[in-house]
Order: structure tokens, then C-alpha cells, then sequence
């Protein structure tokens, strides 16, 4: 049976959850030849991925992919590959046709099925998904319970969040492909929204779980 851990922090944080993750990916590759890795964007988990840098793993074995995307050129500010690329893939010898992500030059509903395609045609799970979560408990790009349902992968978002532009976003059926789901999250109002995740209230962080484990890591800062 699937189990949810909980892990209140307050010193450490970037490096406690580093470790764990990087134990859980040593773990994997011990077992498998190849893992597949989602990751988020947003603000917490950067200095997760910043210290993974500094720890020794066989990245050439390890293939990449993003949660979720907004529909902005990939060389700005607000993309997430961009702030992914200058945490993670810039820093370690990554190969490139390791690295996945969401073409936005395409026209909006062409990147969503062009990223879905390239997914299936290399994997039909995930073995780790590295999650945030927002204030109103979104996850990835998913803001709707029922989008988030669609038996799609891939999906196209209206206009939403901050900053207020079309998104492309995994679906709760490829999150919960994942073997194990590690939630990165820190404020007293996230806090709150986990509780809601907990009693199972209709929210979409609700309803993704890992197929072995749901870690929250939550900094008490």
C-alpha cells in the first residue's frame, strides 16, 4: 500500500531534501539502467536542484522532464526551462537528448501534443515527480480538478496565476504514473492548503500520489 510522509523543516532545508532525493534516485539506478525525472518550476524547489549539483550521480542515465510550462519564449525570465536550465541542467553533464521540454515556439495546442508524443515515444511512467504546490492548491499547471482528470497527459491551461499566460501542463494520470511523488512546498498558508491535500478535500494536489510514496517536504520559513 502507498504511503504519505510528512517532513516539517526548518534548518536545511534545500540540503535535507536534496539528500533524500538523492538517495531515492541512487536507489532507482541501483535497480534500473534509466530513470525518468519530472520536474517543477517555481521558487522552492530551485535550491534543491542547486544542491543536487553538487552530488555525484550517473546523470547520463537520467532523463528529464518538465511538470508544466507557461507559454512564454524559453529564453525568458518566466520560463520555467530557463530557471531549470540555470539551476540544474547548465551545472551537471546532462546529455541533451536527456533534457525534455515544452517547445513554445509552436502554436499553443501543437507544443501541448508535441511534448505528449515525445513523453510516450520514450516512457509510460515516471519514476520520481519533483512537485510544488500553489497557494490554492494547483499543482503543476493544473488549476482545475476536472482538466486535470482529462485521460490526456498533456494538456493545454487557459490564461492563469501570476503571470497571467496560457500554460501546458501533465495531468494527474502522468503524475500518478510516478513510483514516487515528492512535494516541495514552505508557508504558513501552503501549510494549511496541505491539510486540505490530507482530508482529501476537492483540490488538485488531492489527487496526485505516488504508486509507493508521497513525501511532503514542507519548511516551516
Amino acid at each position: 500500500m502507498a504511503r504519505t510522509v510528512i517532513y516539517l523543516l526548518d534548518e536545511g532545508f534545500a540540503e535535507f531534501v536534496a539528500n533524500t532525493v538523492f538517495e531515492r534516485l541512487r536507489s532507482l539506478l541501483s535497480e534500473k539502467e534509466k530513470i525518468f525525472i519530472v520536474l517543477a518550476g517555481g521558487k522552492t524547489p530551485i535550491p534543491v536542484y542547486e544542491t543536487l549539483t553538487k552530488l555525484s550521480l550517473p546523470w547520463e542515465r537520467i532523463y528529464f522532464f518538465l511538470s508544466d510550462e507557461r507559454y512564454v519564449p524559453l529564453d525568458s525570465e518566466q520560463s520555467n526551462f530557463k530557471v531549470i536550465s540555470g539551476a540544474l541542467f547548465g551545472k551537471v553533464p546532462i546529455p541533451k537528448e536527456n533534457i525534455h521540454f515544452v517547445d513554445t515556439s509552436l502554436p499553443l495546442e501543437r507544443s501541448a501534443e508535441k511534448y505528449e508524443r515525445e513523453i510516450m515515444n520514450i516512457t509510460d511512467h515516471f519514476d520520481v515527480c519533483i512537485l510544488g504546490m500553489g497557494l490554492d492548491g494547483h499543482v503543476a499547471s493544473i488549476f482545475d480538478v476536472e482538466l486535470g482528470k482529462s485521460e490526456r497527459w498533456v494538456v493545454t491551461t487557459p490564461a492563469t496565476g501570476d503571470p497571467h499566460v496560457p500554460r501546458i501542463s501533465l495531468t494527474f494520470s502522468a503524475l500518478n504514473s510516478a513510483e514516487y511523488i515528492f512535494f516541495v512546498i514552505g508557508g504558513e498558508e501552503k501549510k494549511k492548503r496541505l491539510t486540505e491535500v490530507l482530508l482529501d478535500r476537492p483540490i488538485p494536489a488531492s489527487y496526485v500520489r505516488g504508486k509507493w510514496e508521497t513525501v511532503w517536504f514542507v519548511s516551516e520559513r
